[in-house]
């Protein structure tokens, strides 16, 4: 695909023949008694300017920092200077980037030939000197290079040996050539800019604060020796405009080396007098002055020590993300200041190693922006270590590594499973979080990458080990199923889940190892089932009820107010049966009230069996064509009478309660056995707890 060429409008044509503007000084910058400046080059900030001085036949250069209006403060102890007295380079033609933290210059590459070089100001250093590659540098002479001000582009000029028979006007006529920036820190193959904006017989571009307009010398005149100073601009990556001399400028010898002062009023050029350089500097033409650009700049430092901070600054498109320009902001100072063009959004991204990040979103807006920042180095973590069930907070212990390798990282425990640490940046940070009858957990906390915020909080839910329960309910009648409810009574919220047998009476859950858990089966027409497992840790499950209770200002739990099943079989591979056996209503069936608790030598009903006698409510309901004797029973300790009658009022209680409950008082007979029949004998503390008892029995099936 051809490059497209902009015609420029007839105004445009008719500056070239206007009058030569007047020349507003000659050596505009400071320079020492019996030097001559012949060069110099602006910043694209105009902060900063290098100004090439001849004395004794000698160049050497002078940098400059500016003050109101001017340019003051020579600074002689020159980057370059050093490379001229140290390494017998002889720098030429140096570029500053927009900051005036790198110089790009041409020098001998010890062929014979000159080569484009860089160096870089990192930490008040400045690095040595390192050749741009084979992409821009080759065995033509490459010279005048001219970085873009937003570091994306640099145009240089290669001046190649004239083929035989052809004469040209100066040796310093070459083509000018562009190469891109990559982001990899590599630059794109240079090709040559287009015909006509460079047409054989050219040198020493610039390009303007916008990094579009392009001032740069050329003999293009028929008959001309001597360089003119031309403008051109490129609208876009594709489109260039064709030159115009700025012969408001020019004089009758050549004219090279064009700079732009930010404040785009003027020019800086060298103009030679009977072939003799001088600096000069002359107002620009308004046609001429580049376009509007949004500036950025300001300060970044330390959080805490509010010293000022270097940091990298990448400019990312915000809708594709690709980097579009690349700068830093000064070790030293922790100044910036840099240009956009465009008008679409952006996201500017600053950062330092080992520190946060700072992502600024803005849209180009043609005005200045001045913002500081600061970075934080160090970042606070809260960790909530909870049930991945229940969401209860859990105490637990924690394993922290930082890149792979062990750390002191400190974490501080605040409240139940509330933990506080601060991390360094930098790093990456892997968790494990281990708690007895529980997963491990494990997670990463790269601080390594993108830091934005300077405290985050974590949930770490963790997830509790699983028993299998296998449930096998017995007494159906054939093709039958049963709704099996189990209750974590171990737990504050008592998680309960349901499902139905299939028609072969069985069902299984995957339930919390270590917790206390009824299994509750209801079916109208069947006896009630209310069992207590422990899924074979009844130690566990017994200390964490414990520590349940305590937690909420009760008193110790007495495990002997719960009866923990016997119908359960722990198998091979771990997993819990319980054999579930549920009767037909009918006459004369037994059904045994498990969790039936009473206070000490009391007919009072203990809070705790609430749970079931509701259960055995609407099982009544459920089952509205009955009659039932409820019984109760006791161990043999005590006196005859009195165990009788304890035995008697504990049968009442429980009827009483039955009947407040919606039961019909007709449906229910209440009697005490005392001591009369037990169900084993009474020749152990075991046993006993057995005889005492709730039972009901059925004592008729039709409640006419």
């Amino acid at each position: 695909m051809k490059k497209k060429i902009l015609i420029q409008t007839l105004g445009a044509l008719m500056i070239a023949g206007s009058s030569t503007a007047q020349i507003n000084s000659l050596n505009p910058f400071p320079i020492p008694e019996g030097s001559k400046a012949v060069s110099a080059n602006i910043s694209g900030n105009g902060k900063h300017a290098i100004v090439g001085i001849e004395k004794d036949g000698q160049i050497t250069f002078i940098t400059f920092t500016k003050s109101g209006n001017s340019f003051a403060n020579p600074y002689e102890n020159n980057p370059l200077n050093d490379l001229i007295q140290k390494k017998s380079v002889k720098p030429l033609e140096p570029s500053l980037s927009s900051d005036g933290s790198k110089i790009y210059f041409a020098a001998d590459n010890g062929s014979g030939n000159t080569d484009i070089y860089v160096i870089t100001k990192r930490n008040g250093k400045w690095s040595d000197m390192t050749p741009l590659g084979d992409s821009i540098n080759t065995a033509s002479n490459e010279r005048y290079p001219a970085i873009a001000p937003d570091g994306n582009t640099i145009y240089f000029t290669r001046i190649k040996e004239a083929a035989k028979g052809v004469s040209i006007p100066d040796q310093r006529c070459g083509t000018i050539f562009m190469s891109n920036h990559k982001t990899d820190g590599t630059w794109s193959t240079a090709k040559d800019v287009p015909e006509p904006v460079t047409l054989g017989c050219d040198a020493a571009p610039y390009v303007a604060p916008d990094s579009k307009t392009i001032y740069f010398a050329s003999i293009r005149k028929e008959g001309r020796e001597d360089f003119d100073i031309y403008y051109t601009y490129r609208p876009d990556a594709k489109t260039w405009m064709i030159p115009i001399p700025i012969d408001t400028l020019n004089g009758q010898y050549h004219d090279l080396t064009p700079t732009y002062d930010y404040e785009g009023k003027q020019l800086y050029f060298s103009r030679g007098e009977k072939k003799s350089d001088a600096l000069v500097k002359a107002d620009l033409p308004d046609n001429f002055k580049h376009q509007k650009i949004t500036r950025y700049y300001g300060k970044t430092t330390d959080r805490t020590t509010k010293k000022p901070l270097g940091t990298d600054i990448k400019v990312n498109d915000a809708f594709s993300s690709i980097t579009l320009a690349q700068f830093n902001s000064d070790d030293i100072t922790g100044e910036y200041d840099f240009f956009l063009n465009g008008s679409t959004p952006v996201f500017i991204d600053f950062s330092h190693p080992g520190y946060s990040h700072n992502i600024v979103e803005t849209t180009p807006n043609k005005l200045e922006n001045k913002n500081d920042y600061d970075f934080f180095d160090k970042l606070d973590l809260q960790l909530n270590v909870f049930d991945s069930d229940m969401f209860d907070a859990l105490e637990a212990d924690m394993h922290i590594t930082a890149d792979g390798k062990d750390t002191t990282i400190k974490a501080d425990q605040f409240a139940t499973g509330r933990y506080k640490m601060t991390l360094p940046i930098g790093k990456n940070f892997g968790f494990l979080i281990t708690k007895d009858l529980y997963t491990d957990y494990e997670f990463n906390l790269d601080l390594s990458q993108v830091v934005l915020f300077e405290s985050v909080e974590k949930d770490a839910e963790i997830e509790s080990s699983k028993i299998l329960l296998r449930v096998e309910v017995r007494g159906l009648e054939p093709g039958e199923t049963a709704d099996v409810n189990i209750v974590d009574i171990s737990t504050i919220s008592r998680y309960t889940t349901s499902k139905t047998t299939g028609t072969d009476g069985n069902t299984e859950f995957w339930l919390r190892k270590g917790d206390l858990y009824q299994v509750n089966i209801a079916k109208k027409g069947y006896t009630l089932y209310n069992q207590t497992t422990a899924l074979g840790a009844k130690d566990l499950a017994v200390n964490k009820m414990k520590k349940i209770n305590l937690a909420q200002g009760q008193q110790d739990f007495d495990p002997t107010k719960f009866a923990i099943t016997s119908d359960e079989t722990i198998n091979l591979d771990g997993s819990v049966t319980i054999h579930a056996e549920i009767k037909k209503m009918t006459e004369g069936v037994k059904m045994e009230l498990e969790n039936i608790n009473f206070e000490t030598n009391s007919s009072t009903l203990n809070p705790s069996s609430y749970e079931e006698l509701d259960m055995l409510v609407d099982n009544l309901k459920m089952n509205s064509d009955i009659k039932v004797e409820l019984s109760a029973h006791t161990d043999d300790i005590g006196a005859d009478a009195y165990n009788f009658k304890l035995s008697d009022q504990r049968a009442a209680a429980v009827a009483e309660y039955l009947i407040t409950k919606g039961i019909a008082k007709s449906r229910i007979i209440s009697k005490g056995y005392g001591k009369t029949q037990p169900l084993v004998p009474n020749t152990n503390d075991e046993n006993r707890a057995k005889n005492r008892r709730m039972e009901l029995k059925v004592i008729s099936t039709d409640n006419k």
